[in-house]
């Protein structure tokens, strides 16, 4: 069992722990001016920020955010990464449902962004969204 829960600042760690292990696996470097400007970004309005634990243990992260130009306003997914010891027992779904119920309740759609062809249990978890184009999902929500 686990809760879905917003970043505290006390979490810091553990945040920068997750996020170093989602750059390392996709080789992306996130240095400490990242991290410090990534754990900023968390905290203000126009961000969704979770973290699914099981006590004291973090499990994974999301992260999404408000996109607003002229002509459209949504909520663009920016990070979801599930520890690989987490996987396959529904951290990612949890995390998905928290960020969408906020999305329906803005009446906001949701993008999906930069999904690798290979990552299957990604492509999984997205079944349910209308592939915009290769790499990009939306779920409407009316």
């Amino acid at each position: 069992m686990f809760t879905i829960e917003k970043p505290k600042q006390i979490h810091l760690q553990s945040w920068k722990n997750i996020i170093n292990e989602s750059a390392s696996s996709n080789s992306f470097q996130f240095d400490e001016v990242n991290f410090s400007l990534f754990w900023t970004c968390v905290f203000q309005d126009d961000y969704f920020a979770f973290a699914a634990k099981n006590k004291d243990k973090f499990m994974g992260i999301i992260v999404a955010k408000i996109n607003e130009t002229y002509y459209e306003k949504n909520i663009v997914l920016d990070v979801l990464y599930v520890l690989q010891d987490f996987r396959k027992i529904g951290v990612a779904r949890s995390l998905m449902n928290k960020v969408e119920e906020i999305a329906k309740d803005q009446k906001l759609d949701l993008i999906i962004k930069g999904v690798e062809k290979s990552n299957l249990l990604a492509q999984k978890l997205f079944k349910n969204y209308t592939v915009v184009n290769r790499t990009r999902y939306l779920k409407k929500h009316n």
